[in-house]
Formats: structure tokens, sequence, C-alpha cells
């Protein structure tokens, strides 16, 4: 299990005599290139018998330079503290990313944080790693500046999957496209969003398939519109439930703000203000204009056998 803490919690001598290794990065989404960069992090920490430690930050410094969200997460800030605790990080040390740290001078960073708090022995950064007061910092300074210290600088490879180099930016490429097979094929693992369900409409119910609703379009990189078959875990109960998820703006209904609603197959529960987990496993189609309510009721039940085959389940309506 890791250790968590903030930088702001972290006293100078913490690491002091533990031969450090640390790998510096946001990591959104924790892809498989990022558990490269950790996963050298950890080894060579390791081999010399020190502690190996990850060095991340609570939001995108893109969005606080441009002041708004511009760049969506692909994980929540949570669920990527589990994912690096997943990869057996000794200590995981995570600093809130506000105007004063944006504002530090690359060799502020440098020898006020990973010198004078850190004690570092060497640095793990992903290739294009820049840091510092207006992106000043990068892997040249860094192994100017750590040569004096004798730290080694390890800038690691993009990482490459059937010779397409990994990145956050690739990975929301494909998020925009609904190609959830390349979304796996980079993260290591299928896509998941993470809400509480709200009340909508209540037009599933009314149609005869009620939906678990969440708004997460804000903060969340998204799949493309259209009707996916996955799983959803409810209240943090890892049992995987079967369902269709519909992501968009229902156009038969002219509705103009989007949802992602889950029908969550063999499962009538109340469920309102608990938070789900939604794993997209399968694209099924896109959004379509039915010209009648009843039209769109054929088609959810002609989505509902393709689920029924996809997951071998027995359903009762």
């Amino acid at each position: 299990m890791s250790e968590l803490i903030g930088l702001e919690n972290l006293s100078e001598n913490y690491f002091k005599g533990k031969k450090t290794i640390v790998a510096i990065g946001f990591f959104d989404g924790v892809h498989l290139g990022h558990k490269k960069i950790i996963d050298l992090c950890v080894r060579r920490a390791r081999e010399i018998g020190g502690v190996s430690v990850v060095l991340t930050f609570d939001k995108p410094p893109v969005n606080l330079i441009k002041g708004k969200m511009y760049k969506k997460l692909i994980t929540s800030f949570e669920d990527k503290i589990k994912l690096i605790e997943g990869l057996e990080v000794d200590f995981i040390v995570t600093s809130r990313f506000d105007v004063n740290f944006s504002n530090l001078e690359p060799e502020q960073f440098c020898r006020e944080i990973l010198v004078r708090k850190f004690y570092i022995e060497e640095i793990f950064v992903g290739e294009g790693f820049h840091f510092g007061r207006e992106r000043k910092g990068n892997d040249i300074f860094l192994k100017k500046f750590f040569k004096s210290y004798k730290v080694k600088v390890n800038i690691i490879s993009l990482y490459k999957v059937n010779g397409i180099p990994i990145s956050s930016t690739i990975i929301r490429k494909y998020f925009f496209e609904g190609d959830l097979e390349k979304i796996r094929s980079l993260l290591g693992r299928y896509p998941k969003v993470v809400g509480t369900i709200i009340k909508a409409s209540g037009r599933g119910r009314k149609l005869g398939f009620p939906t678990a609703n969440i708004d997460v379009f804000k903060m969340f990189v998204i799949p493309k519109d259209g009707v996916y078959l996955g799983n959803v875990e409810i209240n943090s109960n890892k049992k995987k439930l079967p369902a269709i998820i519909n992501v968009g703006n229902s156009p038969t209904f002219n509705d103009t703000k989007k949802w992602i609603e889950a029908f969550i197959i063999n499962f009538n529960e109340d469920i309102y203000n608990k938070e789900i987990k939604i794993y997209f496993l399968k694209r099924l189609r896109d959004e379509i204009i039915f010209d009648s309510q009843d039209k769109l009721i054929e088609q959810i039940k002609l989505d509902l056998e393709d689920a029924i085959k996809y997951f071998k389940l027995n359903y009762t309506a």
C-alpha cells in the first residue's frame, strides 16, 4: 500500500537518507506509457534499496493557465491515485497546482522541492516533460541543473503500441471517435466514468427502460455520442451489472442537455444519489432520430437483444 502525502505536509527531513527515486508527471489516465515510467522508477528504487516516489498534481497545469476546463480529464484525481497505488509505489506525493506553484521558476522547483524535500537520487520523467513558470523547464534543463548534484535524470521515450505513441492527447482523440478498442489498447483497461445518479425527465421509465443518469461532461472526456454496452458498479459495490448505455441528448425528443444514461439489465432498485461507475465495453451504434416513440422502443428492444447475446443473459422484463 502506497503512503499518500500532500506536498504541503512534507517535512524537509522526511526523505532524508532514504535514497529517493522520483517519477514526476500529471499522469492523467495512468496509461501504459505512464505505467512504464512509474514501473522503471519502482524497479530502480528496489535495485538500490531506496524508495520509489510519484510526484503528481491535482489538476492539469494547462487548466490553471487557461483559466477554465481547457483539458477534460480521462480519470478523476481519486481514480488516478488508486491506479498509481496499484503499481506498488512506496510513496505518492500530491501537490495542489495553484498560482503560486505555477509561478515557481524551474530552478526553484528543482532546488526547493526536489533537492530540499526529496533528497533525490534519480528522476524519471517522460519525453516532452515541461515544468516551471511558462514551462521553461525541460529535460535539457533537468540534466544541466542536476549534473552538479550527481543526480541521474532518466528521460523515458514515448511508449508505443502497434507503432502508435501513447499520450493522453491521443487517448482523448479516440474518446471523441468512440473507439473503445484503441482506448483499451493504450490505457490497458476499458474506459470508465464515475458520477452521482441524479433525477432526469424519467422518460426511460415511462418507455419501460428505466435508466441511471449522470452528468459529467464538464470535467471528464466521454466516449462519442452513441449507444454502448458496459458494466456498472453502484456505491462501491464491486459487483458488475450489465447495462446498455446511451451517451448524448436524446435527439428524438429534441433535448439539448447531454446525459449518460445506463439501463441496467435485470435490475430494479432505487439508486438515486448513489455513486455509479460505468465501464464502456462495446460500441453498438450512433444515436438515431426516430419518427416516433414506438420506433425508439423497437430499437431499444433490438439493442437489448444484442446486450443479452453479448453478456449471455436471461432477461425478463
